[in-house]
């Protein structure tokens, strides 16, 4: 008789679905670059507003500079954007099927994960991610969770791979310890 998963979860990607997955993931590797950009964007701004400058290149620092803070998720949608380009197939349905002592993915293939390959977990509003790494995520979707709740997964998984669910943060909440992160995730580039 075949093992019997704890939960099941499943995300039917759509264009909505893969933008929301790069900017996820943009949003937890990417903190460094995301307040460099915004920082950046001070600094030109910053430069038009006290520097003689000619009226022209006022312009232009101002323009730039509030694009760089407003446009602070933009290198995720763009990597997002030429995905859905490339493809040719139809965007894929993926399972994850969360046993006591691993993960089965299942797709356009199918691999199985022990919990302690995994690197974070991120929560959205509708979605749960959980990262292996930069660029591989498992994506499940929180309304389509079988053998539970959303919250009763989160616990499962938190537990068997000993991390904790995080929310993406703004760069108006971040401390320390994100930042230190972000160090770490540089470094392990």
């Amino acid at each position: 008789m075949a093992e019997q998963a704890s939960f099941i979860g499943s995300v039917q990607h759509t264009p909505d679905t893969i933008q929301r997955l790069y900017k996820t993931e943009y949003y937890t590797y990417d903190t460094l670059r995301i307040l460099s950009r915004f920082l950046f964007g001070g600094a030109l701004i910053a430069a038009a507003l006290i520097l003689e400058l000619p009226r022209p290149v006022q312009i232009l620092l101002l323009l730039a500079g509030c694009w760089l803070i407003i446009s602070k998720d933009f290198p995720a949608a763009v990597r997002a954007d030429q995905v859905l380009d490339n493809r040719k197939a139809a965007l894929p349905l993926h399972i994850c099927s969360f046993f006591e002592d691993r993960v089965e993915l299942s797709g356009e293939g199918s691999m199985k994960l022990a919990y302690p390959k995994f690197q974070r977990l991120i929560e959205d509003e509708q979605y749960l991610y959980l990262f292996l790494g930069r660029q591989s995520v498992c994506m499940v979707e929180k309304d389509g969770v079988e053998g539970g709740s959303p919250e009763e997964l989160k616990a499962f998984v938190a537990r068997l791979t000993g991390l904790s669910w995080q929310r993406n943060r703004s760069l108006l909440t971040m401390n320390l310890a994100d930042l230190r992160q972000a160090l770490r995730d540089r470094r392990a580039r």
